[in-house]
């Protein structure tokens, strides 16, 4: 469906765009004088409606767009970490209990005192 109007939207302006009227018309300064003035007032408009939401959220106590996306990312780095550490402790736990590892001791053997005779 989007697809179609897509198609349909670049074949009505390519038909336009083909008319000679509208390649004098483009050709005007003062019609390219509009349509870059129309460009930057949009970008103003954004960047301010942009600027005033961000200030409603954080009088509301909201998550920005740009807090909950810093937010997930953090979320995800800590999530891999958390996997790290969890393979790191699996290959720790069964090294340690492989019966392959010989012990050894470590205790010194201590010398037991003489037992005196009486007699």
């Amino acid at each position: 469906m989007i697809d179609q109007l897509k198609k349909a939207a670049m074949n009505q302006a390519m038909k336009i765009m083909s008319n000679p009227k509208f390649g004098k018309l483009m050709s005007d300064p003062r019609v390219m004088n509009a349509i870059s003035k129309g460009f930057e007032v949009h970008g103003q408009i954004r960047t301010h409606l942009e600027e005033h939401l961000r200030s409603l959220a954080s009088s509301l106590n909201l998550v920005s767009k740009d807090e909950f996306s810093n937010l997930s990312t953090r979320l995800s780095q800590v999530q891999n970490n958390l996997e790290d550490l969890s393979r790191q402790l699996e290959n720790f736990s069964k090294k340690r209990k492989s019966p392959a590892r010989k012990k050894t001791s470590t205790k010194k053997a201590t010398p037991q005192p003489e037992k005196k005779s009486d007699g």
